[in-house]
């Protein structure tokens, strides 16, 4: 399994555990939902009480609380006032003495978290989780806390699926040619990229701050987040092709961290609303007659994912394109602009849709 280098490293300077991660879901096309993780972390528990399972240790991962605190006097009292705190996530660890006093123990751990889950997996995580904290005097854990947050969490959980979706991708294409760097990212798509956010910067220069939180959508294999690095931003990177994705994260360009292979019409199942300061599309695709309706559930996503008076950019080839999804948002009261991007050089980004919602 793949080791999550983040909380790797925390685990190994913390419990001097060298831990590798299983995940409560394996199949990297379903990361963003954990609901496997409920039913089966009260399996375990009963499995441990009846003596078929033999974990070690429950650690608690927390936001805003105390360091690191190691076996408490008081265990029961210790669990029930941290069912109350912020509990970002719940990992059950299977330690595996290294032998040798100059290396480290080694872990399996198993990982709950609700850090990118929907809002319905959070609740259903939050109901159970105090009862099955309870629990463990009963099953006689060393217990731990480690304070992380969501955020780190959610980013190692990420880097998790995207380095097993390369390696997936890696695997299945042993026998063929990755394309090169140079026969992928275009110079002057990149340029012309930069000279996008630069026009819209004139016109609104808060509108990529350098600590924007900012949402790519579309991305593909990371051409035009490239102008986005040089901007000083760190976006959050989706597409559903997972080959363009698997391209861009083998020639380094994607980062595996903040990396999603998903479906851009499904944006509020897997992330919270109102979370970004600035929704991107460069390129989206082209806007047919036949797909439009797709793209305007795209449009109607990215604007979910804004918070108030966040931003909303996309780049398009033909100037219809834009008009169809302008006049599709200002029926949904977002009043954007069409601005003519149109050079010699390129027909990339050649026309513009920006708003900002209100």
């Amino acid at each position: 399994m793949m080791k999550m280098s983040n909380l790797s490293s925390l685990f190994l300077e913390k419990l001097g555990i060298d831990a590798s991660f299983y995940l409560t879901e394996d199949d990297f096309a379903g990361q963003r939902f954990l609901y496997a993780g409920i039913p089966q972390l009260e399996e375990l528990v009963e499995m441990k009480m009846a003596g078929q399972f033999g974990f070690e240790t429950v650690l608690l991962l927390h936001e805003n609380t105390p360091m690191f605190d190691k076996n408490p006097a008081d265990t029961d009292t210790f669990i029930r006032q941290s069912a109350q705190a912020s509990i970002t996530g719940f990992v059950m660890i299977e330690r595996q003495p290294s032998g040798n006093p100059n290396l480290p123990d080694t872990g399996n751990c198993l990982v709950f978290t609700p850090a990118v889950s929907d809002l319905e997996t959070k609740s259903a995580f939050f109901s159970i989780l105090p009862n099955l904290i309870s629990k463990s005097p009963t099953l006689n854990c060393p217990t731990y806390q480690i304070e992380i947050s969501n955020e780190e969490l959610a980013d190692d959980i990420r880097e998790y699926y995207s380095k097993s979706a390369l390696a997936f991708f890696q695997e299945a294409n042993q026998s063929q040619y990755l394309p090169s760097y140079d026969s992928v990212y275009s110079p002057a798509r990149v340029s012309k990229a930069t000279a996008t956010i630069q026009k819209i910067k004139q016109m609104q220069p808060q509108f990529l701050e350098p600590k924007t939180n900012i949402l790519e959508i579309c991305c593909g294999n990371g051409m035009s987040t490239l102008a986005l690095y040089d901007e000083n931003v760190n976006p959050l990177c989706i597409d559903i092709n997972a080959e363009d994705i698997c391209i861009g994260l083998s020639h380094g360009v994607l980062k595996p961290e903040r990396t999603i292979i998903m479906d851009a019409t499904a944006l509020s199942k897997n992330l919270n609303a109102g979370h970004f300061d600035t929704v991107i599309g460069f390129m989206i695709g082209t806007v047919y007659e036949f797909n439009k309706n797709i793209w305007f559930s795209i449009a109607d996503e990215a604007v979910k994912m804004l918070k108030p008076d966040g931003y909303f950019l996309f780049t398009l080839r033909e100037e219809h394109e834009a008009k169809w999804v302008a006049d599709y948002l200002k029926e949904q009261g977002i009043n954007g602009e069409i601005i003519d991007n149109r050079d010699e050089g390129t027909n990339y980004d050649s026309w513009i849709y920006f708003a900002q919602k209100q």
